[in-house]
């Protein structure tokens, strides 16, 4: 891992890179952060504009770098790539993207980065994948924001439904961040009861309808106002503040299984420990026999997704 303990670099200056760096810039996590893009002016032109605030806050130092500032990092996030079409699946973004990313990839290692690597880059967890299986980092620093985001919406969902605060809902999202994930009903509680017992539950939608609105949240934001940027930057902050205060936090992130539920070479959510090192321990929830199913069905997508880019480029 970098000496330079404070650096946090963001890939790709876009609605998410931006409000990434402001996320971090107000959560106090960083003392340097850097920005890269395809723009010169451009990324200078954020850096000033977030380095304008500063006065207001923490002294952070914020400037547009190059991979060689970003290689000394003790976080690079990437949010490289084309702008989000949500008319079709995420996956339908991976060709143009997975060109994106290996290169922002190849120019980062080729600079001796060691730090840990948060992708934020649809369709995230195939993207996760060749990371972790082409940048030579041990798997547990190559962090997808996976399904943490998809939780978090369900969460949402069932706190307003139920009228209830959201942070008092505990639901887990797993598998692949897009049309295949899994909701583990199972072991979704409201402060320690389970779900179906809790006062009002009865008066819920159908699992199917609630997941089906989970799906639909990212691209219903994007239809409405052309992208997706605070809820994704929420996300990153939280893994980032995992990370640099070694919090050992439960999250649920896209990470390469090895055996866990079964699989093994496919990079999906489940939820993980998070500190200083990245994923220090992958952990396996108990599933029933349909969300076992489910589970195995969403990691056969992305390894068909994978192989498909994989044959496509041969």
């Amino acid at each position: 891992m970098p000496s330079h303990r404070t650096r946090i670099t963001v890939i790709g200056c876009g609605h998410v890179g931006t409000s990434c760096a402001y996320a971090i810039l107000q959560n106090h996590l960083a003392r340097e952060i850097v920005l890269i893009g395809d723009s010169e002016n451009h990324v200078h032109g954020e850096a000033l504009d977030l380095q304008q605030a500063v006065p207001l806050g923490t002294p952070v130092k914020i400037f547009a770098g190059t991979y060689k500032d970003a290689a000394t990092s003790s976080i690079v996030i990437m949010t490289v790539g084309t702008p989000g079409k949500f008319s079709g699946s995420r996956l339908d973004m991976l060709a143009g993207n997975a060109v994106i990313v290996r290169s922002c990839l190849g120019k980062l290692m080729a600079e001796g980065f060691d730090g840990v690597l948060i992708i934020a880059t649809n369709p995230l967890d195939v993207l996760t994948y060749i990371a972790q299986t082409e940048s030579g980092l041990p798997a547990s620093q190559i962090i997808g924001t996976g399904t943490l985001l998809d939780s978090e919406r369900l969460r949402h969902i069932l706190g307003e439904k139920l009228n209830v605060d959201a942070r008092s809902v505990h639901a887990a999202i797993i598998g692949e961040h897009g049309d295949s994930s899994v909701a583990v009903w199972s072991a979704a509680q409201v402060a320690g009861i389970p779900l179906a017992l809790y006062p009002g539950a009865e008066s819920l939608p159908s699992q199917e309808e609630i997941l089906t609105s989970v799906h639909r949240a990212g691209p219903d934001v994007a239809m409405l106002k052309g992208n997706t940027c605070f809820a994704i930057a929420a996300c990153v902050t939280r893994i980032c503040e995992a990370i640099l205060r070694d919090e050992r936090s439960v999250l649920i992130v896209s990470t390469m299984l090895t055996g866990q539920y079964g699989l093994r070479d496919v990079s999906l959510s489940t939820p993980c420990i998070v500190g200083s090192c990245g994923v220090e321990t992958v952990l396996e929830l108990r599933l029933n026999e349909d969300e076992q199913r489910s589970l195995e069905a969403s990691a056969a997508v992305l390894k068909h997704a994978y192989a498909q880019l994989t044959k496509g480029a041969a």
